[in-house]
Parts: structure tokens; C-alpha cells; sequence
């Protein structure tokens, strides 16, 4: 094991994430980094927007390694920024402290304490990961993005919403109360998807799309999910009445909930989703636009240190 690594290499902070649980260990992180990675260098992330930034600046810089303290949101508006203008040129290791809320997307390799996931800055081993790319509608124009971990629609992304106005100085635990808030409300839509070019029609339904297992923190709403497979699982909860959804949900945590018979898995590469009404979109924790929405998957386009 070399003692120095000459990679040009960036810390990214996001002080926001988790109540400010990175910006309390930041200094030790730093350093212990700064003793492998002499060619480190910092950002701090000081307003919204910002991480997408300094993503575009670390690709236009041919920057060959980003750590980033966070939550789910950061390395979201990270890979948003390094692809902005297209696929980088230079390949990026991309290495994720955990210190948001729910830490979703890192559950699929185990352990998220802080110490495991410096080590593997330190010393992991790069692991392909598939990014998914999107295309959505904010005020009538068409914007595309990528995600790592999940995308919901409709019930899931008003469930975000609702947690992110109201109730997110619950932590992990405001999700779940939104999620019941929300339920009282109901369904009422019609979707049109399509999926590897299988058209079929759903209506009173949610659905997620993942591309990892976990969302949330601790629910396990695609447990077959894979990162690497090419592929992404949707997970469609359809026209269940409250108290259905209820019965899914309470088994969300441990997988379960596949089993319902109102839920139905589909997996596949590609996929469409035209709704009545329009349907809000959320990918990795971050609130967008709405359908119509289409997305592909790109195999192994990340390399993730684990």
C-alpha cells in the first residue's frame, strides 16, 4: 500500500446535510485525507446550487477523484454537475462520507458508519455503478438529469415534499409521518409507461423507480434492486386504498411489501411515464419537475470506492 497518492483529488463539504453532522468532523476528515491525498483540495458548499457548481468545475479541471460529505442530495447534485455538459472526459473515482439524513444509497454496500466510508477513500476498491439518466418537464421545458439511488412518483415525491416543508427536523422519522399524512389523502391519476418498449396503463397507483434498494433511510422499497445490473426496478403500489397502503408500508422495512398482490416489480433499461394529471418527480431526495418523464439506464458509468 503506497503511503501517498498523487490522484487529483477534491473534498466536497455539505454543511447542510444531516444538521451538520459532516461539518462537526470535517476537520478530522480533512486531515486524515490530506495525510494520503497531498494533492487535496477542499470546497465548501455555502448555497444552494452550489455543489452543482463545483461539480461542473471539477470535471472542466479533469479532476481524477471526489470525496463528498453528505447526504443522498450531494453526490446527486455532484454527478449532476461533472455531466452537465455532457459525459466527463476524465474518468472520476467518486468516494461518499455519509452524513445526511438517510444515507440511503450507501446501505446497498452495508455498513454506513462515517469510519467505514473514510476508509474507503482511503483505500477502497473502485466498483462500477449504473447512473440513470432522465428527462422531465419544469415549467414547460424539458430538462434531463441523472440519479444513483431512486426516483418517486406522484405519492412519493408529495411525501418528500410534505417532509422536507414540514417535518424534516424529525430526521429520519419525518419521512415516515409524512408518509402517513400523506396516505389520508388518496389517489387519483391515470399513468401511461412504458417500459423496454412495453407499453401498458395503470391509474390510482404510486411507483418508484430505483436503482438501489434502499430509500428513506431504512425502507427497503426495491429489495431486489442491483447497482451494477444495468438495469433499474420499479416498483408500482397499484390502486391500493388507504388501508392497503398502510398494510405495504409496514412491511416496507424489511422488503416485504414485494409480496403484496397490489405490488408489482418491473425491471428493465428504459422507460417512459405519461400522466393525467401531471405527476411531481423526485430523484435522490431532491424535489425537480414533473412527467412526462423518460430515463435510461447507462451501465457501469460510475466508478464508486467501497
Amino acid at each position: 500500500m503506497n503511503n501517498h497518492d498523487d490522484m487529483k483529488t477534491l473534498l466536497v463539504l455539505n454543511p447542510a446535510a444531516g444538521k451538520g453532522k459532516g461539518k462537526r468532523n470535517f476537520q478530522a476528515i480533512h486531515d486524515r485525507l490530506k495525510e494520503k491525498f497531498p494533492h487535496l483540495t477542499t470546497r465548501v458548499s455555502e448555497y444552494p446550487g452550489h455543489l452543482t457548481e463545483i461539480g461542473k468545475e471539477a470535471a472542466n479541471e479533469n479532476c481524477q477523484r471526489i470525496i463528498s460529505i453528505g447526504g443522498d442530495g450531494t453526490p446527486f447534485e455532484l454527478i449532476n454537475g461533472l455531466y452537465a455538459n455532457g459525459k466527463p472526459q476524465q474518468k472520476i473515482q467518486l468516494a461518499m462520507i455519509p452524513a445526511g439524513t438517510g444515507n440511503s444509497f450507501l446501505r446497498d454496500f452495508g455498513d454506513i458508519s462515517q469510519q467505514r466510508w473514510i476508509d474507503a477513500a482511503l483505500d477502497g476498491t473502485p466498483q462500477p455503478v449504473d447512473l440513470v439518466e432522465f428527462q422531465y418537464v419544469k415549467d414547460g421545458k424539458e430538462i434531463k438529469k441523472y440519479f444513483i439511488n431512486i426516483m418517486g412518483v406522484g405519492l412519493i415525491a408529495d411525501i418528500l415534499k410534505l417532509t422536507n416543508e414540514r417535518l424534516k427536523f424529525l430526521g429520519a422519522f419525518g419521512y415516515s409521518m409524512a408518509v402517513l399524512i400523506r396516505l389520508f389523502k388518496g389517489m387519483n391519476n391515470r399513468m401511461n409507461i412504458t417500459v423496454d418498449g412495453q407499453p401498458f396503463e395503470i391509474k390510482n397507483s404510486a411507483l418508484v423507480i430505483s436503482n438501489s434498494k434502499f430509500t428513506g433511510g431504512q425502507m427497503k422499497i426495491a429489495p431486489m434492486a442491483d447497482t451494477g445490473d444495468g438495469k433499474v426496478d420499479m416498483v408500482v403500489f397499484h390502486e391500493v386504498n388507504r388501508r392497503e397502503i398502510i398494510d405495504i408500508f409496514s412491511k416496507v422495512f424489511k422488503g416485504t411489501h414485494v409480496l403484496h398482490p397490489k405490488v408489482k416489480v418491473f425491471s428493465g433499461s428504459e422507460f417512459e411515464i405519461n400522466a393525467e394529471p401531471t405527476q411531481l418527480l423526485m430523484a435522490d431526495g431532491e424535489l425537480l419537475g414533473e412527467t412526462p418523464m423518460k430515463l435510461k439506464v447507462l451501465p457501469s458509468e460510475l466508478s464508486i470506492l467501497v
